[in-house]
């Protein structure tokens, strides 16, 4: 994502979507769970565990284990999608509107894009005996810096 703010409307509608899901799992309704929501959409990027506890215990002290579980309660009630890019260690971002990501091979940078055709295009295949839920396209390559400098490096 692109670290814009998010509009008021979708911030009440995940934090409905949580409170829906708590409420029907028969789950507790605690701060720690909209505290840690709330960083996430105040954030807005894509982040792993650790940089979103960085950001959480300086102002809410809660442990790493709650981090983990309320961020893996966000994915299954899908407001949070998890993806494995160039790395082991899971990557989360907030599911709120479709978009690909592009992810450099040579230092890991990754940039969003969004793109009505890809989006139509794979909207248009309907596999047979399948539903398909959301898409997710990454494209893995060479970032412009990085082939500045492969390119200066041949010299």
């Amino acid at each position: 994502m692109n670290n814009q703010s998010i509009d008021s409307r979708i911030k009440e509608k995940l934090k409905s979507v949580l409170a829906d899901y708590i409420k029907e799992k028969g789950m507790r309704q605690t701060p720690e769970r909209y505290t840690i929501l709330n960083k996430i959409i105040d954030m807005n990027v894509h982040f792993n565990i650790d940089e979103l506890y960085e950001r959480i215990e300086p102002e809410f002290h809660v442990s790493r284990a709650t981090v983990y579980n309320t961020v893996e309660l966000l994915c299954d009630c899908k407001i949070l999608r998890k993806h494995y890019f160039n790395e082991n260690q899971a990557v989360y971002e907030l599911c709120y509107h479709n978009h690909h990501h592009l992810v450099c091979n040579s230092c890991g940078e990754l940039k969003v894009i969004a793109n009505d055709n890809i989006d139509d295009y794979l909207a248009s295949i309907k596999p047979r005996g399948f539903n398909p839920e959301f898409s997710s396209l990454t494209i893995y390559g060479t970032c412009s810096p990085c082939n500045r400098k492969k390119g200066s490096q041949k010299k």
